[in-house]
């Protein structure tokens, strides 16, 4: 199949799979309820974040733990433009309020009416003013990813995680600073933004589809290549032209645009904006989102996410109020599962004993403490309950070490989905787009597999060394003389002589 009809049946199968959710999405909207309709636009705003982080993480190979400054800017002026005008003056009657005349008059609807665009100031056209201050928080998300990217980005591994995961909190501190709460509103923050949009899984979802159009052509770009090469080797990538300070910063610029519009998206979501609603939680969301499905590949981000959001939204079982014995056997099963997994790996990996000490010792453990639970319900020691604050989060960071521990590659490692991949085809020949992107599949005289020619392209020249007229392709030198003694065989060894023989 030629290229061009392979790309066409692509596009056709992405608008087909992308009609299908369209129907999915107006079918939960009806008849889903609330809790589903949430889990979906929950599960679309993070996953623009996750996939934004990606970029600097996954595909640049830099550890970044401060995405959730990035977010609280993007959220925070998202909602300072788009607030209505009952809010503004609502806050403005406040006595704790921080806010000055000058920051309640910045919004998206002032500005259109001092431009004489009163059609845009209607509330039909809500979506409008949301979607421009959406833009200006990503972008002044992006400025600020500049300022940050431009110094640290010099430091390598942890420093510039550490550098990184200090601005995101001096971001999150600095909010409510008399420097910015004229802005922020401090710890007040705001109330009263639109939910019309964070809450819609048209809105989220159709940004999250760009989002994920915009990374995935980044990553197969020749500017993902590089990116790619830099986390790989950044000597190597160096040495091959490519600007590591140039492509570092822009890949963090990029990222955090599209982290600043997923915080707008968020606070949307929460009908408000405060400082605790942009914890390092968030980063630490993403960063197992990413490390479960696969760092380096969007679509296992979006697998990770998936199972991230499963967690927080429908993990309310486990923080709930239970008796001793149930949590004992709860407890007692996990451990069973662990030492069963032990055997599994080990036994999948030939390893040798299968059944080691640690293993076994972890297995009668677990045994013990199941039967403890089962049969000593009416011992003194079982008698009392227990709420287990913040399982759901312990579970998540549970799931982060087996991942490391057992695939810290992910379920996905870097591969994507394709449609290739999908159908089993598999590539003889590289396509038209490969060879024009490598000089020297393009060239004929130097493509040896062609398809196209039946006979050697290569002219005698370039390989056979010895033909009259012969000009070697690769340099080699001039062959020894079998005759001429080396080094140390029949004459001395006079590095004098040989130097200035070198010299001249």
């Amino acid at each position: 199949m030629s290229d061009s009809r392979t790309r066409l049946r692509n596009v056709m199968l992405t608008l087909g799979v992308g009609a299908i959710v369209a129907v999915l999405l107006a079918l939960v909207e009806g008849n889903g309820g609330a809790k589903l309709n949430d889990t979906l636009a929950l599960f679309a705003i993070w996953g623009i974040a996750a996939l934004s982080l990606n970029l600097v993480n996954g595909t640049t190979g830099i550890l970044s733990l401060g995405h959730h400054g990035f977010m609280l800017i993007g959220g925070y002026v998202t909602s300072l433009l788009i607030v209505p005008a009952d809010v503004r003056e609502r806050i403005a009657s406040q006595a704790r309020s921080d806010m000055t005349p000058f920051t309640l008059s910045l919004s998206v609807e002032n500005a259109f009416n001092a431009v004489g665009l009163q059609a845009l100031t209607t509330p039909e056209t809500l979506w409008v003013r949301f979607l421009v201050a959406l833009l200006v928080g990503g972008f002044v998300a992006m400025i600020f990813g500049l300022i940050v990217g431009i110094p640290s980005l010099r430091l390598k591994g942890d420093y510039l995680a550490i550098v990184t995961f200090g601005f995101g909190e001096i971001i999150r501190l600095s909010a409510s600073t008399s420097l910015f709460s004229p802005f922020t509103n401090g710890a007040l923050g705001f109330a009263g933004v639109p939910n019309d949009f964070g809450k819609s899984i048209w809105w989220t979802f159709a940004i999250l589809g760009l989002t994920l159009f915009v990374m995935t052509k980044i990553k197969f770009s020749s500017f993902g290549r590089a990116l790619q090469g830099i986390r790989e080797d950044e000597i190597a990538a160096e040495a091959m032209g490519v600007n590591l300070a140039r492509s570092k910063v822009l890949a963090f610029a990029i990222s955090a645009f599209f982290a600043g519009i997923a915080g707008g998206l968020w606070v949307s979501y929460l009908s408000a904006a405060r400082l605790d609603f942009f914890l390092f939680f968030l980063t630490f969301f993403f960063l197992v989102a990413i490390s479960v499905g696969g760092t380096g590949s969007y679509t296992g981000v979006l697998m990770g996410v998936a199972v991230v959001v499963f967690v927080q939204q429908y993990g309310d079982p486990l923080e709930k109020t239970y008796g001793l014995p149930v949590w004992f056997g709860v407890i007692g099963s996990l451990i069973l599962i662990a030492a069963a997994g032990g055997w599994l790996y080990r036994k999948t990996r030939r390893m040798r004993p299968v059944l080691h000490p640690l293993v076994v010792v972890l297995g009668l453990i677990g045994l013990g403490t199941l039967l403890f639970a089962i049969f000593g319900q009416n011992s003194p020691a079982l008698d009392g309950t227990f709420q287990a604050f913040g399982m759901r989060r312990i579970l998540l960071a549970v799931l982060l070490i087996v991942i490391m521990a057992f695939r810290p590659e992910g379920i996905m490692s870097r591969a994507e989905f394709s449609w290739a991949w999908a159908l089993r085809e598999r590539k003889d020949q590289p396509s038209d787009e490969e060879r024009a992107q490598d000089a020297w599949l393009s060239n004929p005289d130097l493509n040896r597999g062609s398809a196209t020619s039946s006979e050697d392209p290569l002219p005698a020249s370039l390989t056979a060394e010895d033909a009259p007229n012969a000009v070697p392709f690769l340099e080699r030198g001039t062959k020894p003389d079998p005759d001429e003694p080396r080094y140390g065989e029949g004459r001395d060894w006079q590095p004098e002589q040989d130097d200035e023989e070198e010299g001249r």
